[in-house]
């Protein structure tokens, strides 16, 4: 199997949860009713890019949804801030607070009005997540005077790994299950090869639901490493609709891999004549150190002859060059007179 890419689990994330769908069913499903009940979630749209600046591309998942409040008498919008977590983070609130900060500063460069955040972190990591409040960071039992000068904001936390199967299972017909059930799953590949009906439930192949079926496929086969008997093996027992797809992911991935371990050697390749030529560099330099030490050395000779008059005798004692050194330097030097 090709080498684990460097970010699989956000590769799934982005490509699950950049369905509609997919959010739609966690918003209803997930969050609290008191806040469902405030959303006009028909009309969620996806504005990734018109909060996250340049300089924060790399930190965050830049999955951004907006939804209109039912509000009587305000036109509120609230953004939704999807960001997916495989590890415990010691302090979530100052990496969501950069990321909310640096957001509307965005919208008050554009002109635009702020916008509620709501941060919602998906976690499936095997270590445990720990959720504790922002004022918790600098110590327990603050006194109330002092936790007025801190900033207060909760998240929304999604713990998948905590979540029985049964839990997930209960969450209906729906692709979150199965996004759920394989993000908990993923650090345990021979449940998944042991149970494909379960990670695969209610997934059928249709044309709109392919590109979810290879996401699936491919976060998985991509973490696992299993041998090619393994996976075909494993394809057998999928649900038969999904043995061609599930057939055509596994050459992609294989095809990728191919391709990235070309690419591979030839930044070695690369890497290696960059290192010769750094080598020969600091030859060369070495060789130029050598020949100016050289010809600082021949300049005392010449001064030690010519200006002071000593004896080649006593040059030799000086320097520690042969005799037949010093003579020929200084027939040189006279010669060239």
């Amino acid at each position: 199997m090709p080498k684990k890419p460097s970010k699989p689990h956000d590769e799934f994330f982005k490509a699950t949860f950049s369905r509609m769908e997919v959010v739609v069913d966690y918003l209803q499903k997930m969050l609290p009713s008191e806040l469902t009940d405030l959303l006009l979630i028909k009309e969620l749209k996806r504005v990734n890019g018109s909060y996250i600046s340049p300089a924060l591309k790399e930190y965050f998942s830049d999955l951004i949804y907006e939804c209109p409040l039912k509000h009587p008498n305000l036109a509120i919008n609230l953004a939704l801030l999807f960001e997916h977590k495989s590890q415990p983070e010691q302090y979530p609130h100052f990496q969501l607070l950069r990321y909310m900060l640096d957001g509307w500063e965005e919208q008050l460069r554009q002109g635009q009005t702020l916008t509620l955040i709501i941060p919602i972190v998906i976690y499936h990591g095997e270590a445990n997540w720990t959720k504790r409040s922002l004022s918790s960071y600098f110590g327990n039992d603050l006194p109330s005077h002092i936790l007025t000068f801190l900033p207060q904001f909760d998240y929304q936390l999604t713990h998948v790994t905590s979540m029985s199967d049964e839990e997930i299972l209960a969450l209906g017909n729906s692709l979150l299950v199965n996004t759920f059930l394989m993000m908990k799953h993923i650090w345990h590949p021979e449940f998944i090869l042991q149970n494909p009906q379960l990670i695969f439930i209610h997934l059928e192949e249709t044309s709109n639901m392919r590109d979810f079926v290879v996401a699936l496929l491919a976060y998985f086969l991509k973490n696992s490493e299993l041998t090619g008997e393994k996976v075909k093996t494993f394809i057998e027992i999928l649900p038969r609709t999904l043995n061609q797809t599930a057939m055509s992911t596994y050459e992609m991935i294989l095809k990728e891999g191919r391709e990235q371990g070309l690419k591979i050697n030839e930044d070695l390749l690369i890497e290696a004549q960059l290192r010769a030529e750094e080598e020969r560099l600091r030859a060369e330099e070495a060789l130029l150190r050598e020949a100016e030490e050289h010809q600082r050395f021949d300049k005392v000779i010449l001064q030690l002859h010519f200006e002071l008059q000593l004896p080649i005798a006593e040059i030799v004692k000086i320097t520690e060059r042969e005799e037949t050194y010093i003579e020929d330097l200084i027939a040189r030097k006279n010669n060239e007179n």
